[in-house]
C-alpha cells in the first residue's frame, strides 16, 4: 500500500479489479473503485455499506443451509462463504477450533474495521476482463497460477490475464502482486512471506510475493 500511494499520481483514481478481502483498497486513499467475479462477495460489501447487520453466532446447521440456498440472502451468503469457512476458502468447510473460537463475530469485527475506511468506494460485481480503465492507478491481485480456486468458479485464463495487463498499461500504472510475471514484466518490489506450503521434508515453505509492472 505505501508503494502504491508513493507512485500514485496526484487526484488519479484507484481500481482494484481483484478486491477480495479487500486488505488494500481499505487503506488506499482517494477516489477507489473495487470489483470482484464473485456476486456473493460484492453484495455483501454493498449491503454493509447500506447497514445490514452482520450475524455474530453461526451454527454448523444454518451454514449448510447458506451453503445450499446462496441466493436467499446474497449478503449473508458472502459473509458465510468466506468469513465462517475454514481457512477463509470460499465454503471449504464450517470453521471451528478446539478453543471454541467464534470465527463468525471475529470475521464481523475484521470487515466493520475494513468499512470504517471503505464507506465511499464503489464495489462492482465485474469480471475484470469486461472493465476498460483509463488514467487510474490499477492494482490487480489475480488467483495465482497453480492454486486452489474457488470451487464453481471458471479456470482463470493466466495467459489472457497477462494481455489484458499490456493492454491497460498503455493508458495506466498497473501493478500486479504474484510469484512471476513474463519476462516483459519487472519486479518493483519484493516481499518475503511464508506459506502454508510444504516442502518433501515437510518444512514450511518461504516465497517472494513480487509487484510486478509492465516494462513498456
Amino acid at each position: 500500500m505505501p508503494y502504491l500511494e508513493g507512485v500514485r499520481k496526484e487526484n488519479q483514481k484507484f481500481l482494484e479489479p481483484f478486491v477480495g478481502g479487500a486488505n488494500i483498497v481499505s487503506k488506499i486513499s482517494g477516489n477507489r473503485t473495487a470489483c470482484d467475479f464473485n456476486e456473493y462477495l460484492i453484495a455483501l460489501y454493498n449491503a454493509v455499506q447500506n447497514g445490514y447487520e452482520l450475524p455474530e453466532e453461526l451454527s454448523e446447521e444454518e451454514y449448510r443451509h447458506v451453503k445450499d440456498n446462496k441466493d436467499e440472502n446474497k449478503a449473508l451468503t458472502g459473509f458465510v462463504g468466506f468469513g465462517c469457512s475454514f481457512a477463509g476458502k470460499w465454503f471449504g468447510g464450517y470453521a471451528r477450533s478446539k478453543q471454541k473460537r467464534n470465527y463468525c463475530r471475529g470475521s464481523k469485527n475484521s470487515l466493520m474495521k475494513k468499512m470504517v475506511t471503505m464507506k465511499d468506494v464503489l464495489f462492482m460485481w465485474k469480471d475484470y476482463k469486461t472493465l476498460d480503465p483509463h488514467g487510474m492507478l490499477i492494482y490487480c491481485d489475480p488467483p495465482y497460477k497453480n492454486t486452489t480456486k474457488y470451487t464453481g468458479v471458471p479456470d482463470f485464463d493466466t495467459e489472457e490475464f497477462w494481455n489484458v495487463m499490456r493492454k491497460w498499461s498503455i493508458d495506466n500504472d498497473v501493478y500486479i502482486s504474484e510469484y512471476n510475471a513474463p519476462a516483459d514484466f519487472v519486479s518493483v518490489l519484493d516481499i518475503p512471506t511464508r506459506t502454508n506450503i510444504r516442502d518433501k521434508s515437510d518444512s514450511v515453505c518461504d516465497r517472494t510475493e513480487k509487484l510486478f509492472t509492465y516494462n513498456i
